[in-house]
């Protein structure tokens, strides 16, 4: 059982609001009388002039956070502060625990960084509860990933190891939790990702894989399935040109695999393409691979791209949708297969909206219109309605209006429409 306190300091985020004065900004949240326990607890050890320090990103956003990290049925506290009297400041993590006279500060571990970038608990596959710590330092990229244990009063480092990026993800299919470590190129070593398990002895780092040396930055990972049911890692990197291209790491017998990083590979090119990342688009468990193409009529300068979405399989990415995904408006349409080479698509220069129409040699011959997109205000949708628009989304906070019409056998029903309209406000 976990859980967090969440002890909210307004006032930095909110100094340059009007309508308020600062002694309110200033004032401290009420506290229960256990969170005062454990902020007294901490403060006999850390002192007055210590500062909370909060995880920048991850589920657990709080500068206290709560476990049984030791097996005895009741919770320690993890709280992650900067003290002033330090020379050098470094994040602190004090456990705190209890006994028969309340809360007591009962460890304190100084960690290799001055900024805390997440931090979470993880089982492996084992009934320890392990506490784990991303930090960095604003004097290098690369960021720090501890994994603690917690006993007899004892807090232990396990691991200790760099990472660009990380991922949590039962990447060797054993049934617990694993993490998957990305390390971008540097100078003393190529980009490569590593697989951290608990083997029973220990967390180690039991496997690496050296990943495509043209990879210049790591930008994005995301976890998720292949066609297939296994699971991966699924790594989006800047090619140095203005492309994205995509690597996929799994595990075959416990140890990691990048079929991207073998020379005669087809799936770096296969893969390049502009300011698209790897997601679920369509949340089935399975992550899909975005690749582009100009629509019929249009030049790559244009602009004007259908969006393929491609499952990894077989070492090889297998189309499974053809779309036109408009990210500005947040709503993603998944095109028919008949579409295909048939259908381009225009802007109605006065609306924006966008008009779908059969590709007849080119886009000045292309007059036939058989669908349009209009994305409005909520006040809007009863005057679209009736002029022939059907509402099929919401997204980004205004409604995604669609009007079909016409006699041609490239004309959608509104089932079809609906089929293939999705929200990419989380994708």
């Amino acid at each position: 059982m976990k859980r967090t306190l969440t002890i909210l300091l307004c006032a930095v985020l909110l100094a340059g609001c009007t309508g308020f004065e600062t002694d309110e900004l200033l004032t401290p949240p009420m506290l229960s009388d256990e969170q005062e326990a454990v902020l007294s607890a901490l403060k006999k050890t850390a002192g007055e002039d210590m500062t909370l320090v909060y995880p920048r990103g991850g589920d657990e956003r709080s500068a206290f956070v709560f476990a049984d990290l030791d097996g005895d049925g009741g919770e320690e506290a993890a709280a992650f502060y900067i003290s002033e009297r330090d020379s050098v400041p470094n994040v602190h993590m004090c456990i705190l625990d209890t006994n028969e006279s309340g809360w007591y500060s009962s460890f304190d571990h100084t960690a290799p960084g001055t900024a805390l970038e997440t931090v979470f608990f993880t089982g492996f596959s084992s009934d320890t509860t392990y506490i784990a710590a991303g930090y960095s330092l604003t004097t290098s990229e690369d960021r720090t990933l501890c994994i603690y244990h917690y006993a007899d009063g004892t807090l232990t480092t396990d691991y200790s190891g760099i990472y660009s990026l990380m991922q949590r993800v039962d990447i060797n299919i054993d049934g617990g939790e694993d993490i998957v470590l990305l390390n971008k190129n540097t100078e003393s070593h190529p980009a490569y990702a590593a697989l951290i398990t608990d083997t029973g002895k220990g967390v180690e780092r039991t496997s690496t894989v050296n990943m495509r040396t043209g990879t210049t930055d790591l930008v994005k990972a995301v976890s998720g399935g292949v066609a297939g049911g296994a699971a991966a890692v699924f790594a989006d990197s800047s090619t140095g040109s203005g492309n994205i291209t995509t690597e996929v790491i799994y595990c075959v017998g416990g140890e990691l695999r990048d079929p991207a990083a073998a020379d005669d590979s087809d799936i770096p090119a296969a893969t390049v393409r502009r300011n698209l990342y790897c997601c679920d688009i369509d949340g089935d468990g399975i992550i899909e691979i975005p690749t582009t193409e100009p629509f019929p009529g249009y030049r790559e300068s244009d602009n004007t791209f259908i969006t393929y979405w491609n499952e990894f399989e077989n070492y090889s990415l297998t189309r499974k949708y053809s779309s036109y995904y408009d990210s500005r408006n947040g709503y993603c349409f998944m095109m028919p297969v008949r579409w295909e080479g048939l259908v381009t698509v225009k802007t109605e220069p006065s609306t924006g909206e966008r008009v779908f129409c059969k590709f007849n040699s080119s886009l000045s011959e292309s007059r036939l219109e058989l669908m349009r997109i209009a994305s409005v205000s909520p006040e809007e949708v009863d005057t679209y309605e009736a002029e022939g628009y059907m509402n099929m989304l919401s997204a980004e906070g205004r409604a995604i209006m669609v009007r079909s019409r016409g006699t041609d056998n490239l004309v959608l029903t509104r089932a079809e429409i609906e089929y293939g309209m999705y929200n990419i406000d989380n994708a």
